[in-house]
């Protein structure tokens, strides 16, 4: 599966990427939303994974450009503030999933394992 994974914090991505890979997942990492666009630009993704509170652009902006772009593409919403509010506001932007931080690597795995059904994948 190919995963683009979004957050500012490089150690988190780094740990996650690693255990990702280590799984066979195809991995583009970035630390920004403006990067995760142009990457979305260059190879869709099957899904996006994505810090909710980053600088500069935030998750649920990131996810709104991203539905622009490709509707039906899956994206994942990672966050430490652990509210209902939070996750609610995430789901009524798209979001496919949402994920509190600190997250274990397998909870990361079992959020994604839903999504690698064979499916068409979207194109640009």
């Amino acid at each position: 599966m190919k995963i683009l994974l979004v957050d500012d914090d490089s150690t988190f991505l780094r740990v996650m990427g690693d255990a990702l890979k280590e799984r066979g997942h195809q991995l583009r990492a970035v630390t920004s939303g403006r990067e995760a666009l142009r990457l979305l630009e260059q190879d869709c993704p099957d899904i996006v994974i994505s810090d909710l509170e980053m600088p500069e652009m935030s998750g649920i902006e990131l996810m709104t450009r991203v539905h622009e772009r490709v509707p039906q593409l899956a994206v994942v919403v990672l966050s430490a503030i652990g509210d209902a509010a939070s996750s609610s506001l995430a789901f009524q932007h798209g979001a496919s999933g949402y994920l509190q931080k600190p997250c274990r690597v397998e909870a990361l795995i079992e959020g994604i394992q839903r999504f690698e059904a064979p499916r068409s994948r979207p194109t640009m």
